[in-house]
């Protein structure tokens, strides 16, 4: 064809017709090789062999029971990981041999032999792994009071993990077959290195796509909006509060609406001045509690002064006590925390808080973790700030709270613990996150030989790890603390709390924690294993906050005798019968107004 003339159409036909030809050929054939890959091919033997180990461990316990989803993300999980390890070290095996020139034969009169007791042995371990897996469970039942799960459970959570795991191979030979159509349509027209280099390329990118549109396009959005969805609900059983001391009250300058489902049901639940004075034998006045949500029309710092303005509205300056909660993702408060220092003060208190997200605590730090920091921040230097436009002596006393997500926000608010006992009257935090820099920093000048578990911080002069009551007054081992002075802070944080201890370093790294083994509900025969025991604590999480009361996530009957000590309600030896028997009535008034009590 001459220099600058077109192709003829009959050209162009002949040239895509020949394309069109080598694309079906080349589709065909590594179709055929693909359907052989991803489903017909035969494991390979390390790879089953690390699948079947790690299977075995994966049976091992954690901190919770497990439901059987929980069985089946950990036996899933697990094997995938065993069978890409196993995979990886038996090339690297066959390759060592090779260049060192071994080879290992079994005679062919003993290969019938070797695949009976290899089979044997691996039915027989599989069998007391598995058993001895679900006794384990049923231990960890009794140690953190809950009933033991039925068998059902743990055979079903096995069968779907083994599903879920043979899901992943498939997925994974899918992408390598991928990889393969990519280069066999390249290859006639690309140099080898490019062929190689491109179909890499593409099969990311194509992986990156499905990727993308199921997980963000389906689950996180799906997610994010059932989330709004479950903020917008006004449930007819969570009553519009008749207190004008209540957010969304009467002449609250917050509508009923504007608070979001979790602030609906904070404004609404709590004791009347009645119940609070019956309770404790004394005269009480009625708790006030604001509330302010983040909405599309307005910031978190136009938020965190609807709050301000809210305390004004209420006459909260006039109360002892002020507490700032910073709360969960969803802007959550824990109740027995919130009626905890109701019932304590008799009422002379105020409690605020702010909503800076409607999303879940993990999806919420995953999406933004700037903006629970910021809600704590904010929020503190606002009543600060009002605060400081009030004579000394009406000043109420400040205190400061979160638990979850909300420990991790509230205590951004302060650059060191110097700084939080400079500025706050005491605080309590509670299953703090392994994450919160300020926790970091107490951990690090922690005493050498206190526990991980609950840390001896400067002779407990100011602060206080809790992991039940008693370590209110003497440390972990029973040994005494200084006197305690003020301002106190109390971090609250159970053994078998997963939100406390999840920390990506257990993919590589073994904790001190878990070293020790001394968390009173916690089995000592749990161990770390790399991989494994990420996702075994990760799947702790979800249910973390269901168990009983003073186990998991879950900070109950305690929140009494931790604000006590941080309110700074200390009696002497003779009056302790009273203040435990004034406690326990506190105790049993909370579970009766709290449904989760």
């Amino acid at each position: 064809m001459p220099s600058g003339t077109a192709p003829s159409p009959s050209s162009l036909a002949r040239i895509a017709g020949g394309a069109l030809r080598t694309l079906r050929a080349a589709t065909r054939s590594t179709r055929r090789r693909a359907r052989r890959t991803a489903i017909v091919a035969p494991l390979d033997t390390g790879g089953f062999l690390g699948a079947s180990v790690t299977a075995w461990i994966s049976t091992s316990p954690s901190l919770l029971p497990r439901t059987w989803w929980m069985w089946a993300a950990n036996i899933g999980l697990s094997e995938v990981y065993g069978y890409a390890s196993g995979a990886l070290a038996g090339r690297a095996l066959h390759r060592v041999a090779r260049e060192l020139g071994l080879q290992v034969e079994i005679a062919p009169g003993h290969r019938r032999r070797a695949r009976w007791v290899g089979a044997s042995a691996l039915v027989g371990i599989t069998a007391y792994s598995w058993v001895r897996g679900v006794l384990r469970q049923r231990e960890i039942s009794h140690l953190v009071q809950q009933e033991p799960k039925n068998l059902a459970t743990h055979v079903v959570g096995s069968a779907a993990g083994l599903g879920a795991s043979v899901g992943a191979l498939l997925v994974a030979r899918s992408t390598l077959a991928t990889a393969r159509l990519y280069r066999a349509l390249l290859r006639p027209y690309l140099p080898p290195r490019i062929v190689g280099v491109l179909s890499l390329l593409l099969t990311a990118a194509t992986v990156a796509v499905i990727t993308d549109r199921l997980i963000r396009g389906r689950v996180l959005e799906g997610m994010i909006e059932r989330a709004d969805a479950a903020n917008r609900l006004i449930s007819p059983d969570v009553p519009r509060p008749t207190s004008s001391l209540r957010s969304g009250g009467p002449g609250s300058l917050e509508t009923w609406q504007s608070l979001g489902a979790p602030g609906r049901k904070i404004v609404s639940a709590g004791a009347d001045r009645e119940l609070i004075a019956r309770t404790v034998g004394r005269p009480a006045l009625d708790p006030i509690r604001v509330y302010a949500a983040r909405s599309a029309s307005r910031s978190l710092e136009e938020t965190a002064q609807a709050v301000v303005a809210e305390l004004d509205r209420t006459g909260a300056w006039d109360r002892e006590v002020l507490v700032l909660f910073t709360g969960t993702g969803t802007g959550w408060l824990q109740e027995w925390s919130l009626a905890a220092i109701e019932f304590l003060t008799a009422g002379n208190c105020a409690t605020a808080s702010i909503q800076y997200s409607y999303l879940p605590s993990p999806l919420a730090y995953l999406a933004d973790r700037r903006t629970p920091e910021q809600a704590g921040r904010l929020l503190l230097g606002a009543v600060r700030r009002r605060l400081a436009e009030l004579p000394a002596e009406r000043r109420p006393s400040l205190y400061v709270a979160g638990e979850s997500l909300g420990s991790f926000g509230g205590q951004s608010a302060f650059r060191d613990v110097r700084e939080m006992l400079t500025t706050v009257d005491g605080a309590v935090w509670t299953g703090t996150p392994s994450f919160t820099p300020l926790w970091q920093q107490l951990t690090a000048r922690a005493r050498p030989g206190s526990p991980a578990v609950a840390p001896i911080i400067d002779s407990g002069r100011h602060v206080r790890v809790v992991t039940r009551p008693q370590d209110l007054h003497r440390n972990y081992w029973g040994g005494l603390y200084e006197p305690w002075q003020h301002p106190r802070v109390v971090y609250a944080q159970h053994p078998s709390d997963p939100v406390v201890w999840l920390d990506l370093s257990l993919l590589w790294r073994e904790p001190a924690w878990l070293q020790e083994r001394v968390g009173h509900d916690v089995t000592p025969a749990m161990r770390w294993f790399p991989w494994i025991t990420f996702w075994q604590i990760a799947a702790d999480m979800p249910l973390s906050i269901a168990a009983r009361g003073g186990h998991g996530h879950s900070y109950h009957e305690e929140m009494v005798p931790i604000w006590a000590a941080v309110l700074g309600q200390d009696v002497t030896e003779a009056e302790l019968s009273v203040q435990i028997r004034e406690h326990r009535a506190i105790v049993d008034a909370i579970r009766a107004i709290t449904p989760q009590g």
